[in-house]
């Protein structure tokens, strides 16, 4: 699956040439051809279809720091990218795909970013850096602020925690101090990344992000239909769609965009499928609309959802303490999509859903099957109603993460 020979990929040009969003997902982050496979599906849809930009399920800040620094500073390289921007994908699978975004993007030929809201610490550190060298005391307050806000975010999370207005005010009104001094020094800030032309949209993005999440956080509290994890994750995915849709229309608006990101993000009508968590013996509806669900329909229209799914092997995502195998090694039933797939007699597999008929051989995308979430929690759904194709592969192993 590492092969620049991409003869076996031509069979997608039909189906995607109308296309302006294609979206890539994966049941796990935790395996390696799920990685080794999408690299070269992005060289294909870059280098054969136009696609130019390539969106992760990383935060929108931190994917904009590391473009800028990388745009700047040669020495930064691809391990040092999948470690500050991309860390459940810090690995050697993953390692040619920003090798090669860097050397296409040396050419203007090829974008990166992200649209995640969730935060690590690349961001806060390029941007203090940067304000640091025109207000020393105004870095140390953004710093604290970041700080005292991830407390809060933390604390959000808790049973029992509340978030008052007035802790929301404070917070909107010290980003927004923040985000005038961005705008006070925008002519510094192109002149220092002259190739990064949106960064100061970015950057101001990011930063509303913050206090956004929180307004949000605090008008889902007033309901009490959802556990404290699902309505984190419900507004999570809800800042993803409007960071991808404001990316989509304001950064990146006559380009052709990958999104990479976890099947339960990219698929669509997520809350029809219903779900079996670990040790559960019945199934319950989903309750967290996917990113995907909750773009417009125009949106959609111009899209095409691939899901990547497996049949057997061993799975280890980069959080996880040890690895464990598919399915906990057992077997499948007759109406599960792996059973179903696994008769096909080629290790890897694309089945289009989309633009099918239904027909004797492929009744079994009309109705509701089984079909593993992560490599191990149960879901039943029918499948062409959230994915308009299914990437399968049979045998899968963990990659081979770096420290």
């Amino acid at each position: 699956m590492t092969s620049n020979d991409y003869s076996d990929l031509k069979f997608l040009s039909p189906i995607l040439k109308d296309k302006k969003y294609v979206f890539l997902g994966e049941s796990s982050h935790g395996i390696s051809e799920y990685s080794q496979s999408k690299v070269r599906l992005i060289k294909y849809l870059h280098e054969e279809l136009g696609f130019d930009v390539v969106l992760f399920e990383g935060n929108i800040g931190e994917g904009a720091a590391v473009s800028a620094e990388s745009s700047i500073n040669p020495y930064m390289n691809s391990n040092e990218i999948l470690s500050e921007f991309l860390s459940p994908w810090n690995n050697q699978e993953t390692k040619p795909l920003i090798d090669y975004l860097i050397q296409q993007r040396n050419k203007n030929d090829l974008s990166f970013g992200g649209y995640d809201m969730r935060v690590s610490g690349y961001f806060i550190q390029f941007l203090s850096n940067w304000i640091k060298i025109y207000n020393d005391n105004l870095a140390q307050q953004y710093k604290k602020l970041e700080f005292n806000w991830r407390e809060t975010y933390d604390n959000t999370m808790e049973e029992g925690k509340s978030l008052s207005r007035e802790t929301l005010s404070n917070y909107k009104k010290s980003y927004q101090e923040i985000i005038a001094f961005i705008h006070g020094h925008s002519e510094e800030l192109k002149h220092e990344y002259p190739d990064e032309k949106n960064l100061e949209k970015v950057i101001v993005k990011t930063l509303e992000n913050r206090y956004v999440m929180l307004e949000k956080y605090y008008k889902a509290k007033k309901t009490e239909e959802t556990t404290i994890e699902e309505t984190g994750s419900i507004i999570r995915d809800k800042l993803m769609e409007e960071n991808l849709l404001w990316l989509s229309t304001q950064v990146y608006p006559d380009k052709k965009i990958i999104v990479w990101g976890h099947n339960n993000h990219v698929r669509d009508r997520q809350v029809e499928i219903v779900r079996k968590d670990k040790g559960e013996n019945t199934f319950h509806k989903w309750k967290i609309q996917s990113m995907y669900e909750n773009l417009p329909s125009d949106y959609k229209k111009k899209s095409y959802i691939i899901g990547f799914y497996m049949h057997d092997g061993t799975i280890k995502e980069r959080e996880a303490p040890i690895s464990n195998q598919v399915n906990f090694g057992k077997k499948y039933s007759a109406n599960s999509l792996e059973f179903i797939l696994n008769e096909i007699p080629y290790d890897y597999s694309f089945i289009d859903l989309k633009y099918q008929k239904k027909e004797k051989h492929n009744e079994w995308m009309f109705k509701p099957i089984t079909a593993l979430s992560h490599g191990y929690f149960e879901e039943r759904m029918i499948i062409r109603n959230h994915y308009d194709g299914i990437f399968f592969i049979k045998h899968v192993g963990p990659p081979h993460y770096y420290k």
